[in-house]
């Protein structure tokens, strides 16, 4: 299955408020600059995609992919589960070599859900923090 995530709206309304606050007060090339970063942050993509063999991860800006990875379960270390605020879920793939990456920007629990058993079903390490075994104790008596 395919998973598409982009960059949370907190952190891009928080940019855009210090830009109106710190963008006046600076040059033309400088305020340029920051607005076309602006820009490429808010308009990138992330795409996973998770079948019994391997993990797929993609991103994008518009249509163009600039980075993908596709890791095979010999290639991942361990996954790590946790979570980030006080209900949200996360998973961290830790990879041989590259770079490890989150899946908190899909904002899925059936992501997580799937990432736990595509672990399982090939052998990864599984390392869960003990708030996220606190949240699995929580969600599954409710």
């Amino acid at each position: 299955m395919t998973y598409t995530g982009n960059i949370s709206k907190d952190i891009l309304w928080s940019i855009i408020i210090m830009s109106v606050f710190i963008l006046p007060n600076l040059s033309w090339m400088v305020r340029v600059s920051i607005t076309l970063a602006v820009l490429v942050i808010t308009l990138y993509q992330v795409q996973l995609t998770i079948t019994s063999d391997y993990l797929e991860y993609k991103i994008k800006l518009f249509k163009f992919t600039i980075y993908r990875k596709l890791l095979t379960p010999d290639k991942i270390k361990k996954i790590k589960f946790g979570r980030i605020g006080w209900s949200t879920k996360n998973a961290v793939v830790k990879v041989r070599r590259g770079f490890n990456f989150s899946v908190a920007q899909f904002y899925s629990t059936q992501l997580i859900a799937e990432l736990e058993e595509f672990a399982l079903e090939n052998n990864i390490e599984v390392q869960k923090t003990k708030d996220y075994l606190l949240l699995e104790k929580y969600y599954s008596h409710n």
